[in-house]
């Protein structure tokens, strides 16, 4: 016999599992496009020295903190964008998902990124120097070619909260055409 305390924890997993298959499988529609898998981890002291001096005292995933953290994301994706693509828009399919926001986690987003073929040997520069100038960018950053769906289900696979997904969804760039068409 199961007690309410297991049925309402049974309950919960099957509503943060639903929300993490539901992110996997829309990333999956995308994975044809996906030429790299990034790891841009926050500087999580830089962080905290900026909260302190606003006087801000909140846990790592306040709406206000990640409001934070989704606009450094937002600044990289741009300069990214700008830096790959010069003025020609649209090429570049960026799904960033942030993770970490737990007490003693450094906040870090894993990337599905996907560029031209002719746009693959400067790559890892690129995000290297633009995550490091990046609000809140560290020096902690892995980029590597995308091998298989593996890295999909691994970077959807923490959903903090029910109530919100892990997808950055307003940092979501998706191509208007193939990376591997754009001039």
């Amino acid at each position: 016999m199961t007690t309410l305390t297991d049925q309402l924890n049974d309950q919960y997993k099957a509503k943060l599992n639903k929300f993490r298959d539901q992110n996997e499988a829309w990333a999956m529609q995308h994975e044809h496009l996906i030429t790299h898998a990034l790891t841009l981890t926050f500087d999580i002291n830089h962080l905290w020295n900026s909260l302190r001096k606003g006087n801000i005292t909140k846990p790592l995933n306040h709406p206000d903190v990640l409001q934070l953290l989704h606009g450094s994301m937002r600044y990289f994706k741009w300069k990214l964008d700008k830096s790959l693509y010069g003025n020609r828009r649209g090429n570049l399919l960026f799904i960033p998902i942030l993770e970490g926001l737990n007490d003693g986690q450094k906040p870090h987003y894993h990337c599905h990124l996907g560029v031209g073929e002719d746009r693959f040997e400067i790559v890892e520069s690129k995000v290297k120097a633009i995550w490091a100038d990046s609000p809140f960018g560290g020096r902690q950053v892995i980029v590597k070619p995308y091998r298989d769906h593996g890295w999909v289900g691994y970077s959807t696979k923490n959903t903090l909260f029910a109530n919100r997904e892990s997808i950055d969804w307003m940092n979501v760039l998706l191509p208007s055409c193939s990376p591997s068409s754009a001039e």
